[in-house]
């Protein structure tokens, strides 16, 4: 009797064990996201609301002539499982810091099939993350597009003129803001 009751608690051991590593692979993406979206890791942007927007607005329009000016590179890319090509309408912008700026990025769907796909971003270097401040964005967002169907998708954002401060952002003239493409995984029923 012993021997099946440690047998059973073994199991029940081990099946929470499972539990929680299913649970914790489930919940580790939206974790990792937060976390990133907190402390800027990985080159993850901040997010401005309206009224942030508005401020930088003010204060860009206050700016000098002659202050720095960062040239932000956009690049798109498509993950092969997803019969897309997504691009930006412009490639590279010059502005001002502290300047709002909107660019457009182009998804067009080349299959016979409705696709969802979801978007994820960075911003390189890294270190310049906690600076580029998107306003409004579609990435993190299903975007569902029907058989050769195009979309123009805005991203409007600003670099934080906190960045001219940051000494140990001094050498930092470019910055790219990547988006890459997914399939969307298909909702649960």
């Amino acid at each position: 009797m012993a021997a099946a009751r440690a047998n059973r608690m073994t199991a029940l051991a081990a099946a929470l064990a499972v539990a929680a590593m299913v649970g914790a692979s489930f919940a580790a993406v939206p974790l990792y996201r937060i976390f990133c979206q907190v402390t800027g890791f990985g080159g993850t942007t901040q997010v401005a609301g309206l009224a942030a927007a508005q401020a930088a607005a003010r204060d860009a329009a206050a700016l000098a002539k002659g202050t720095r000016l960062i040239t932000v590179s956009m690049l798109g890319n498509v993950n092969s499982s997803l019969p897309w090509s997504f691009a930006p309408v412009k490639p590279k912008i010059t502005l001002r810091v502290g300047e709002n700026a909107l660019v457009t990025y182009r998804a067009t769907n080349f299959s016979d099939q409705t696709v969802t796909g979801i978007a994820t971003f960075n911003v390189t270097p890294h270190k310049a993350g906690p600076y580029f401040v998107k306003v409004e964005c579609f990435c993190f967002s299903r975007q569902t597009l029907k058989p050769g169907e195009s979309v123009d998708m805005p991203v409007s954002f600003f670099v934080d003129p906190r960045l001219t401060k940051d000494r140990k952002l001094d050498d930092v003239t470019d910055i790219a803001l990547s988006y890459t493409f997914f399939r969307a995984p298909e909702p649960q029923r």
